[in-house]
């Protein structure tokens, strides 16, 4: 059986940096691979990697920054196993730009949650990890020709900020949203909305949902892991 975690463990992955943000930036739209949209990537310029105390001072849009230049450092890598490469440089960017225990509780609803036990919680928190990983991972040979704007920061819902951001494929713009909420790192994802309507958080739980009802915590983990193998054995 697949293991993405025997994958990217010990692997050694780019260090954070931290950017200085002004105006509207231009920057691939991230969320748009996890919907199978294509953005582009612009050059974005670093400066040194913050410490911890000064994450939690860094703002939303400079968070969205990090993250995708980290992904972006995935696309370019060498390797004759690229895909388990990216995978393993992917999943702890992942972990670290997004809030997994809020997402996953959020996708399969807080009485499932609740009734999860705190490792069962951790399970699904880390498979979902790797899974969202992997997603990014499958979509990183698409091409890259449509700049995207960071267009706004915005209020959001029960003390969230919402980053706005629109890119342009073929002559449409497509308007990609990160929602992100504070928690004791920082600023974190929570979910990504895809013309305002297409939320990734909705689409996994509306896909996950009837097999955890049905089959529960061992269920929807056997499920993603298949899903895991079929990404693994496209991308290799």
């Amino acid at each position: 059986m697949y293991n993405g975690s025997t994958i990217w463990r010990d692997q050694i992955c780019s260090r954070p940096r931290r950017f200085a943000v002004g105006g509207v930036v231009r920057v691939i739209a991230i969320g748009a691979l996890f919907l199978g949209i294509a953005g582009a990537f612009a050059p974005l310029f670093a400066e040194e990697t913050p410490t911890i105390s000064e994450r939690a001072q860094i703002a939303p849009q400079a968070v969205i920054l990090q993250f995708i230049e980290k992904v972006e450092n995935a696309r370019v890598l060498e390797t004759d196993q690229l895909y388990r490469t990216q995978l393993a440089h992917l999943v702890p960017v992942v972990g670290d730009a997004f809030d997994m225990r809020a997402m996953s509780a959020a996708i399969v609803g807080r009485v499932v949650w609740r009734g999860w036990s705190e490792d069962e919680k951790e399970n699904f928190s880390s498979i979902m990890t790797e899974f969202l990983a992997a997603t990014i991972t499958s979509r990183l040979e698409l091409e890259t020709d449509a700049p995207t704007e960071i267009q706004a920061t915005i209020d959001g819902p029960r003390g969230t900020k919402i980053v706005q951001t629109v890119s342009t494929q073929n002559g449409e713009n497509i308007r990609v949203d990160y929602r992100l909420s504070q928690i004791d790192r920082g600023w974190a994802i929570v979910d990504i909305v895809a013309d305002a309507k297409v939320s990734e958080v909705a689409r996994r739980r509306a896909e996950f949902l009837g097999i955890i009802r049905s089959q529960g915590h061992a269920g929807i983990i056997a499920a993603i892991g298949k899903k895991l193998e079929q990404l693994d054995r496209a991308g290799t």
